[in-house]
């Protein structure tokens, strides 16, 4: 692994993230938004944009300011303008979630913060893809997960640049058939383009370099993570074709977008065929936690993407509600929380033990963590998701909202398992006197190569 330092804001990054999810969850426990309301009502936009934006956004950037580096052997360029992007984040979200409040005519807000939303969000996204970019390019080469990383960052440009334009038509800034198509078949591509790629390739992406990394097993080389690589550019490049229509004839296409379709499940089975590879090559026989809940994840994609397929064949609103849930929290997210198991003990045995390697007896990264209660919130969660998705595919709101509840409280459950690990809770009687590092960001001017 090359040399790298500890990202300062990557950990305020996740924190912000985390939050973000618990309200999400807690809002749709408390019937707000789906599966209460319809996909399409203000309220469930408040709590998609929350998810989206708020959890799966955050968490991705604060894993690439760590992680891009490492894949590059670049520092990373502009570190000092993350936390900027974070606050323009964070805010534009705040603004975003105003606007969507008025647009469902709660008291105290108005529709017209999701403009001023939508830029501030932009700004935030351009200055971390900035950021990202400049490290990219000032890399000798490019290993093909930062190729990964590089489609995802234009993706979410574009899939920003979509969701101001349709601030604009929602609040009739936009007018005539270009509103009205932009309303009617905008939407799909907007979502699309986010889920499908910038988030889903950013976490193929980061999850090539975390998987090989963690088992200890070769990097992925020759065809199959190459026609990965392909089928996913033949789908973020259809869905950017589909743009086309849309602006010039306020129309869709069908067959573009059903190439998108084959294409992205093309992308998911060699995607998922590869890690079957790469788990099979690894010299970590013992398969610690954090990577079992990676495999949950792995199977949430799966099913996801088959949700999603027979969804689009039959037609089924219901069918695609459940793949969309599958596929944000059950993938996403499952993934997310089973990569921040690791990667917030790692982080933490960087910044308090590998300063003293050598000079005294450190404990092991897993001795941070305690896989024999951990494992207990894992298993709640994926459970709990394919509780909510059955009972989406069978609309019983209520059994959802009730299995929401469940992932809800797994997920505050993981949390806790977080925040022992940041206070070096679950160390060995002999390392207790250890001093704790900040909760959020590590020590001032400290920064530890890694290899």
């Amino acid at each position: 692994m090359q040399m790298a330092s500890i990202s300062r804001w990557t950990l305020a990054y996740f924190g912000c993230a985390l939050v973000a999810l618990v309200l999400g969850l807690g809002l749709m426990v408390a019937g707000f938004g789906f599966p209460s309301d319809v996909i399409a009502s203000p309220r469930t936009l408040i709590v998609v944009h929350l998810l989206a934006i708020g959890w799966l956004t955050l968490l991705m950037l604060g894993a690439l300011f760590q992680f891009l580096p490492v894949l590059v052997g670049r520092e990373l360029v502009g570190a000092r303008w993350t936390p900027v992007a974070l606050a323009l984040i964070v805010g534009g979200l705040g603004l975003l979630l105003a606007g969507f409040a008025g647009l469902d005519g709660i008291n105290g807000f108005s529709g017209d913060l999701l403009l001023l939303g939508g830029l501030v969000l932009i700004g935030g996204f351009v200055m971390a893809a900035a950021v990202l970019i400049m490290t990219l390019l000032r890399a000798d080469s490019l290993p093909l997960p930062a190729g990964f990383v590089a489609v995802a960052l234009m993706s979410m440009l574009v899939t920003a640049l979509m969701g101001e334009t349709l601030a604009g038509a929602l609040t009739g800034l936009i007018g005539g058939d270009f509103s009205v198509a932009m309303v009617t078949h905008g939407v799909t591509l907007h979502a699309g383009l986010g889920l499908g790629g910038w988030l889903t390739l950013a976490a193929i992406g980061v999850s090539y370099r975390l998987v090989s990394m963690f088992l200890i097993a070769p990097e992925r080389r020759g065809l199959l993570p190459r026609v990965v690589f392909g089928f996913a550019v033949v789908t973020l490049s259809a869905m950017c074709m589909a743009l086309g229509p849309l602006v010039l004839t306020n129309g869709s296409s069908i067959e573009v977008l059903l190439v998108a379709a084959v294409a992205g499940l093309a992308t998911v089975g060699c995607y998922l065929g590869d890690m079957v590879i790469l788990f099979r090559s690894r010299r970590r026989q013992a398969v610690e936690l954090h990577m079992k809940g990676a495999v949950g994840a792995f199977g949430m994609l799966a099913l996801g993407a088959g949700l999603l397929g027979f969804a689009l064949w039959a037609g089924s609103e219901a069918a695609i509600g459940a793949a969309l849930y599958v596929l944000a929290l059950g993938w996403l997210s499952g993934l997310g929380l089973a990569m921040l198991y690791k990667i917030v003990a790692f982080l933490t045995w960087l910044e308090c033990f590998a300063p003293v390697m050598g000079r005294m007896p450190t404990p092991r990264v897993q001795d941070l963590v305690a896989d024999g209660r951990a494992w207990l919130g894992f298993v709640l969660y994926f459970l709990s998701v394919l509780v909510v998705a059955t009972a989406l595919l069978l609309e019983l709101h209520d059994v959802a909202r009730a299995g929401l509840g469940v992932q809800l409280l797994a997920v505050v459950f993981l949390i806790g398992q977080f925040y022992r690990a940041r206070r070096l809770a679950d160390l060995p009687a002999q390392w207790q006197d250890q001093a704790r590092p900040r909760l959020l960001l590590p020590a001032r001017n400290h920064r530890r190569s890694f290899t």
